[in-house]
């Protein structure tokens, strides 16, 4: 008993299904409403034309052609003809002002389907009994059914039901007056059950596309949503960031001149990462960036990239006390490491300001104060806009200035200190450019460090440091070593090995004439591949000399962890030499620890004699200074050791 009313149940659940009597859930209302909308203006459309064609008809035969038919007859069929057109009417406004949005009465359209389609088969029953009567086909009534199964293909239970209704009464109206055979009973019944099958197969075939249309719809709504939204903080990505700030620049120009850029850089974000983890920084990142969020609401905000955001708020007195609420959130997030909010801003002069450029204003402001510790905030002014330019000038020419030749090697002597006579060279960039002339170091090679591109110098300077010294003999000059100085990128860009080996080894350069810089600074206990490489060209016996030795901040154990050949000492000992009296002393000791773990020294920035004379007591074996000669052209550099300038060792 059990087992049957359970398969009772099943198929009950399985006949609603079916025939639609589970109802719809509201994913799927607005497109019902939508579909019901278009099939009410459609049917009542073709209803209406259909009944205006009718009504003159009628009135033609009234007044052309009244012996063939009675006036009962017109009258009759007039009548019907005006109150199904009145009814279709009533329907078309009701679904146009719907589609229009003008009403959401949705129960007031669903009275006016019901009613219209008891109407459609109220007619055909009549017409078509009419017809019946006088042995005419009864396409009017079946034409009126197809109608209302279209109508209302949304409710095919309601449907169904007054169809088959109608076909009883309809039967039942038509075998009293004359009884029907056995061919127009079947032809009843096949069309009754042709009806009901094509209803419920457009019913399901509706669903399926509404489906299908929701389906596509919500990927569209999704990939829309994503396109737009920061993956790891879940606030608005760049994108969303420029359409809502070119939202404000559209509508409103006075409002977007009254706001201003904003670029925030968390402090020391990649030491907390590296101590708590990614996951945990990702959810500090996502704090962060919605207490942003928070503090300002009705702003434009966004993650640009790594741990920096961008807001474009309004430029009023409340700007600095919310950065401040915002940098005592990072602040207390950690009391170990030492977090902190670096803060850039760009006021545009005029709404044609870029909001890439904008932002990248601000980033740039941010990024002068970014080793300023007593800075939090800086705003981008007219010097900026100078140094920015020059900095996006250089990143935007380096390629060109390489193969133009705008960067030329030049050479600053090395000396030994026992005698002073010329021992080597360092070979370094200047750029003498066609626009800005001659461009100091310190104004491209930062830059170059900053976007990654030095990599690109180095290997330039490389190669024709090593056409020098393969020319040299042939102007019967004398060859001496050059060293090259290569940055921590360069070995994450590169392949020093490969480079060394096609510009020096496969060229047959004495290996003793390349000498290898690397600064102090760019040495790191956890870099394995920097190691590793400084090891094998090491054992290929290229010496390896360790550049401005305590200018940074890797401190004395990476001595026993890298082997180098030269400790090139900062030039920043002899700062102030004869006012400062620890200089010496520490000098001393350097130069003292050096030896003792077979280390040569040399050191930089040697202008004076007693400065000299202080260096060459203590045991430094190399000088390089202004003393003995500034950085000078190739030609000029030859010049020199040719007519004895820079004298040479007997």
């Amino acid at each position: 008993m059990e087992k049957s009313n359970s398969f009772l149940k099943k198929n009950l659940r399985q006949l609603k299904k079916l025939l639609g009597l589970n109802g719809f859930g509201d994913s799927f209302k607005h497109y019902i409403d939508i579909d019901n909308a278009h099939a009410g203006m459609v049917i009542s459309s073709i209803v209406m034309a259909l009944e205006l064609y009718m009504i003159f008809y009628v009135l033609f035969i009234a007044f052309f052609g009244a012996k063939s038919r009675s006036l009962l007859w017109i009258a009759q069929h007039l009548t019907a003809y005006i109150i199904l057109f009145l009814g279709a009417l009533s329907l078309f406004i009701f679904s146009r002002r719907f589609s229009l949005g003008k009403t959401q009465n949705r129960k007031m359209g669903k009275f006016l389907m019901l009613a219209f389609a008891a109407l459609n088969l109220s007619f055909g029953i009549y017409i078509s009994y009419l017809d019946y009567q006088k042995g005419e086909h009864i396409l009017n009534f079946i034409t009126m059914e197809i109608f209302i199964t279209g109508l209302l293909i949304w409710r095919p239970a309601v449907s169904i039901a007054m169809v088959t209704l109608s076909f009883i009464f309809f039967y039942y109206l038509c075998d009293s007056a004359i009884s029907a055979t056995y061919a127009t009973k079947m032809n009843l019944f096949t069309t009754w059950l042709a009806i009901v099958v094509t209803t419920v197969s457009r019913f399901h075939q509706k669903v399926r596309e509404i489906r299908k249309s929701e389906r596509i719809e919500n990927v569209n709504a999704y990939l829309g949503e994503i396109s737009v939204t920061d993956e790891i903080t879940g606030i608005g990505n760049m994108l969303s960031f420029r359409n809502r700030v070119g939202e404000i620049r559209n509508t409103n120009k006075e409002e977007f001149l009254s706001r201003i850029f904003l670029f925030l850089d968390i402090v020391n974000f990649k030491s907390y990462n590296e101590r708590h983890g990614f996951d945990e920084g990702s959810r500090f990142l996502s704090t962060i960036a919605h207490k942003i969020l928070y503090t300002f609401p009705n702003d434009p905000v966004a993650r640009f990239s790594d741990d920096h955001f961008v807001i474009f708020p309004k430029h009023d007195k409340l700007l600095q006390e919310k950065l401040a609420s915002i940098r005592k959130s990072i602040i207390i997030a950690d009391n170990e490491v030492k977090l902190g909010l670096k803060v850039g801003s760009y006021i545009p002069e005029d709404v044609s300001c870029h909001t890439n450029t904008a932002c990248d204003f601000a980033r740039y402001a941010c990024e002068t104060i970014k080793k300023k510790y007593e800075l939090d905030y800086c705003e981008y002014t007219t010097a900026s806009a100078e140094d920015f330019a020059r900095k996006q000038y250089v990143i935007n020419n380096i390629d060109k200035a390489l193969a133009q030749g705008y960067i030329k090697v030049f050479y600053q002597p090395v000396v030994l200190a026992e005698d002073g006579t010329l021992c080597g060279f360092e070979a370094l960039a200047r750029w003498i450019d066609p626009n800005y002339g001659f461009m100091p170091p310190y104004t491209f090679i930062p830059v170059l460090e900053e976007y990654r591109q030095i990599h690109k110098l180095d290997a330039y300077i490389l190669k024709e440091v090593c056409e020098d010294i393969l020319l040299a003999p042939k102007r019967n000059v004398p060859v001496f070593p050059i060293s090259v100085n290569f940055s921590k990128i360069d070995f994450e860009l590169m392949d020093i090995e490969k480079l060394l080996s096609e510009n020096v080894e496969a060229k047959n350069i004495d290996k003793n004439l390349i000498h290898i810089e690397v600064t102090e600074s760019a040495l790191s206990q956890n870099d394995e591949k920097l190691r590793k490489t400084l090891h094998i060209l090491k054992s290929k016996n290229y010496s390896l000399w360790l550049d401005d030795f305590g200018s940074g901040y890797s401190g004395l154990n990476l001595l026993k962890e890298y082997d180098f050949d030269m400790m090139k000492i900062d030039m920043a000992f002899l700062n102030n030499f004869n006012e400062n009296p620890k200089s010496r002393p520490i000098l001393k000791n350097i130069i003292s620890l050096a030896q003792d773990i077979g280390m040569k020294t040399l050191s930089e920035g040697v202008e004076t004699k007693e400065e000299f004379e202080f260096l060459r007591k203590i045991g430094c074996e190399k000088i390089q200074g202004f003393l003995f000669g500034r950085p000078m052209p190739k030609e000029e550099a030859i010049e020199k050791i040719l007519n004895g300038t820079l004298s040479i060792k007997k």
